[in-house]
């Protein structure tokens, strides 16, 4: 076992290095790049904030990676969803303060109240991020981001366990909104 110390240093190494990102619990957990194009986004969009996974129900989170897969990231994707061979990025913001709409009584706690929630894409520009889409509605915290599968991936946006959301997908410089319920 004279090797065990290399093999802890590359393993420790490979996570740090690894090239898959959380991005969830704060802006600081983002790609470089991505989270200095972020900040500047918040600082000229005030009242918007970074929407952290810690303010999911876990076990809804936990029951999300069931089905999306282990590493999944409800408030962030990364890809080329404008399909130009550039990377893209896409969060979901929230506005400052608390619930803005209560749909009553008979709705689960986890999706009764209702957020002001801003969906941004960036579109990967060189070696930096354009916002090429906001898009503001109301939503419960357990709502996402995830890509289609199929040919062509395209962006959608979704609640958990329901049929709400809507696909974004890309129209010159931009994205148009799809199938939006």
């Amino acid at each position: 076992m004279r090797n065990c110390p290399t093999i802890v240093s590359i393993i420790s190494f490979m996570l740090f290095v690894s090239p898959s990102v959380i991005a969830q619990k704060s802006v600081s957990e983002l790609p470089l790049s991505q989270a200095a194009v972020l900040q500047q986004f918040l600082t000229k969009h005030t009242g918007l904030e970074f929407l952290s996974e810690t303010v999911t129900d876990q076990s809804i989170l936990k029951d999300m990676r069931k089905s999306f897969g282990a590493r999944f990231t409800p408030f962030y994707r990364a890809g080329d969803f404008n399909n130009d061979g550039v990377p893209d990025f896409a969060m979901i913001l929230v506005k400052e303060g608390g619930p803005t709409g209560d749909q009553g009584v008979g709705i689960a706690e986890t999706h009764r109240h209702l957020y002001d929630i801003t969906i941004v894409i960036f579109n990967g520009a060189g070696k930096t991020f354009t916002p090429s889409f906001v898009k503001t509605t109301k939503a419960p915290r357990v709502c996402f981001l995830n890509t289609t599968n199929g040919k062509r991936k395209r962006l959608n946006f979704g609640v958990y366990e329901t049929d709400e959301g809507f696909i974004m997908t890309p129209s010159g410089k931009g994205y148009i909104v799809e199938n939006a319920r």
